[in-house]
């Protein structure tokens, strides 16, 4: 019960201290409204100023969305990304304060897409964070936990150089133990909240360290470990009554409750309780008050004082009723104001009803007659209209047929855009899933590479200084066991190694690439990796015989590309043509010859180059159709064990679709060939 109340803590004191600052600024806000109402400034002043407009209002967090669209606007018009990620950032912040979390995610992830093409990794690390915040208040802590880990993996190469960045790492490492406290993953949430620990240590930020070891004490409460639980949270509580910090102190005084309770002392609970409700009082933390009054309700309730527990339970309702009685006032003030407005509008409608049907029954008489006229007229000209009509059915019947048909093409058009959707979201899920399990299989994996690589060397140690000191017998048997140890460790090293091959292929296919984009020469990028993969091949079997063929379209300008991501992508395919017409001439067919080839073309709209092609034919062993919808999904392979991890064809297609904005598609027949058709779009 009480990790609920406090699951947010560390955020909530985050967003407490930044309003806080905002509010004490809110007039520099109206005085720099009246700067920008004059539209003296320079394109940049202008910008900087729309910045400060839109962070330091508080008072109306609406016209703060507005400050911060504007210069949204502005920034894309001048190509000025730095306001412009900044600008996506404050719009979130205020949305989120609003409590509108999708339009705040909209905005945020469109910050990190901005700093991610900037590479500004430390603006990127903060949109992460506080998407992963926003997740985390919405009660999602699988995918908060997610985007902190994005968030901490992008800090981290970023390298901390200041006292701030480290504070910044710090919170974020914290905030992800809770999100893993969360999920009941208590190993990772000890593990982030102790490195957070350590870190604040080291800037010695002491309210930071008061967080940390309160999320630690809760980790531990939560396993059984009541000893170390209490002695955390007591130096937490300790820290931040120095800083003067009551609400967290008053959470973990209720935290520490139920350590007791769990142990049978419920007068030291009862105490502990006591003195949370006294702070909180002393405060005004309401919440606080509700949740202490409960548990002492509660606790009262156990040692059988019915009237103590009758008395704080009523205490609870009061304080739990007063925290949404200042909505509901103002609410049903509402409601009482529109009330009584509309019983006095009903009134004034009533006399003038009254007035306009002494009038109209005057009028009436007069409009009779001359409906009567007006209908004589129309049934003269309804048999003239009917034919009119006749004629504009048959109009209306054809237009029908005409959209229709375009109606017809347009959904096979959306049928085909759903199945890219449908396999896109497919792709960022798996990118996902892929980056949890290598990051939580990476520590152990490097155990057991490191302790192999230790054990070959104390077995040759073992060896120089007591095996040649045995007898000969003694030694023969000896050395036969060091041996097969030996053999047995090397295959361990082996295996290791090729698992952690198979890890970093995972990371690297859910990392966010950090590739500069150049303006590259696809004709000749593309049959440099062809040349350097066949050869490859030539190199480990000198036997391999295989027919290439390419065909470049020269008229083909250059492409703003990441070359060496595209690169891999090619290598991928490549390597997949010549395993499929290899594997082919090993069936021995009469006349067959294996063949890949190699085509560039450009796509040409109003003679403007739009797009370019990349097809790489082979007539190998082809794609079956049962499979051939679980191409792209991370370690699906048809090799056999040991010569392909399944996920070259997963992040070519996360390189080509999410990094390059193109598309990668496949024709096929068993038996005959596969087709890969790359189009990269030409975006300058």
């Amino acid at each position: 019960m009480f990790y609920r109340k406090a699951h947010l803590l560390l955020i909530g004191c985050f967003w407490f201290i930044t309003m806080g600052v905002s509010a004490q600024d809110q007039k520099v806000a109206d005085s720099l409204a009246r700067i920008y109402q004059q539209n003296i400034l320079t394109d940049t002043a202008k910008l900087e100023l729309l910045r400060n407009l839109s962070f330091n209002e508080t008072r109306d967090l609406k016209k703060g969305v507005e400050y911060a669209e504007e210069l949204i606007r502005l920034s894309e018009q001048t190509g000025n990304n730095i306001y412009l990620r900044r600008g996506y950032y404050l719009k979130g912040t205020k949305k989120r304060l609003q409590g509108h979390l999708e339009e705040a995610l909209d905005a945020y992830l469109k910050s990190a897409k901005v700093a991610r093409k900037s590479h500004h990794l430390k603006a990127e690390a903060e949109a992460y964070s506080a998407i992963a915040d926003s997740y985390n208040v919405a009660n999602n802590p699988t995918t908060a936990k997610y985007y902190y880990n994005k968030a901490i993996i992008t800090l981290r190469q970023s390298k901390p150089e200041s006292q701030e960045d480290s504070i910044n790492l710090a919170s974020v490492l914290n905030n992800a133990g809770d999100a893993f406290l969360r999920s009941k993953n208590y190993d990772s949430a000890l593990l982030y909240s102790m490195e957070a620990k350590s870190i604040f240590d080291k800037v010695n930020y002491l309210s930071g360290k008061g967080y940390s070891l309160g999320n630690i004490g809760m980790v531990y409460a939560s396993v059984g470990k009541n000893d170390l639980a209490e002695k955390s949270m007591n130096e937490a509580i300790r820290i931040l009554e120095g800083a003067q910090d009551y609400y967290p102190i008053c959470v973990y005084l209720i935290s520490m409750a139920d350590v007791y309770m769990s142990k049978g002392d419920n007068q030291s609970a009862l105490n502990y309780t006591l003195r949370s409700l006294h702070l909180a009082e002393q405060y005004g933390l309401k919440e606080q008050v509700a949740g202490a009054s409960l548990k002492l309700s509660e606790l009262y309730e156990k040692t059988g004082n019915v009237s103590e527990a009758f008395k704080y339970y009523k205490n609870h309702i009061a304080y739990r009723d007063s925290i949404s009685n200042i909505m509901t006032e103002r609410k049903m003030a509402d409601l009482r104001y529109n009330f009584g407005m509309s019983q006095k509008q009903t009134e004034v409608n009533l006399l003038s009803q009254q007035k306009r049907n002494q009038r109209n029954l005057l009028i009436s008489l007069g409009v009779i007659l001359g409906l009567t006229i007006i209908i004589l007229g129309i049934l003269l000209k309804n048999n003239q209209n009917k034919q009119k009509a006749y004629k504009i059915l048959n109009l209306q019947k054809q237009e029908t047929e005409e959209q229709k048909a375009k109606a017809e093409g347009a959904l096979n058009e959306l049928q085909v855009t759903q199945k890219q959707l449908i396999q896109s979201a497919k792709m960022a899920s798996l990118g996902e899933l892929t980056a949890g399990i290598a990051h939580e299989i990476q520590n152990p994996l490097n155990f057991v590479n490191n302790f192999s690589e230790v054990s070959v060397e104390l077995l040759g140690e073992l060896i120089e200084g007591t095996v040649n000191k045995l007898t000969a017998s003694d030694k023969a048997r000896a050395d036969e066991i060091i041996n097969d140890l030996a053999d047995n460790l090397k295959k361990i090293g082996h295996h290791g190694k090729r698992a952690d091959s198979i890890v970093k292929g995972m990371l690297q296919h859910s990392r966010v690439s950090a590739g500069k984009k150049e303006l590259t020469d696809i004709n000749a990028l593309s049959d440099e990796y062809l040349r350097l993969c066949y050869h490859g091949l030539r190199a480990k079997d000198n036997t391999l015989t295989i027919s290439i063929e390419t065909s470049f379209d020269n008229n083909i300008e250059k492409l703003l590309i990441v070359p060496q991501d595209l690169g891999r992508v090619l290598l991928n395919i490549y390597n997949n043509a010549f395993y499929s017409v290899h594997q082919k001439t090993k069936l021995n067919i009469k006349g067959y010859e294996p063949k890949v080839s190699l085509t560039t073309k450009g796509i040409v709209k109003d003679g403007e180059l739009k797009a370019v092609q990349i097809r790489i034919r082979d007539n190998g062993m082809g794609i079956s159709d049962k499979i051939l919808n679980k191409i792209y999904q991370p370690f699906f392979t048809t090799k056999p064990a040991g010569q392909g991890t399944g996920l070259g064809l997963s992040l070519s297609y996360d390189i080509i679709i999410n990094e390059h904005e193109g598309q990668l598609n496949i024709e096929t027949k068993e038996g005959e060939f596969a087709e890969f058709i790359i189009e990269l779009p030409n975006k300058k």
